[in-house]
């Protein structure tokens, strides 16, 4: 259980990893706004890589 748990989390490091200069460009995205739409556009960010992180055991 706890090995499955663990190459997972350094499988979700990677992806992170991989997706660096996306996650770069929503957060810099996310600074420069202003209002409701910094809202939303860091929200939308944050559900996103959740959900990518939670389906990547589907993925591979």
């Amino acid at each position: 259980m706890f090995k499955k748990l663990g190459n997972w989390f350094v499988d979700a490091i990677k992806e992170t990893l991989n997706l660096s200069w996306t996650l770069v460009g929503l957060v810099i995205a996310t600074l420069t706004l202003t209002g409701s739409a910094q809202q939303v556009t860091g929200l939308a960010t944050i559900i996103t890589l959740g959900i990518w992180l939670i389906t990547l055991g589907w993925r591979k």
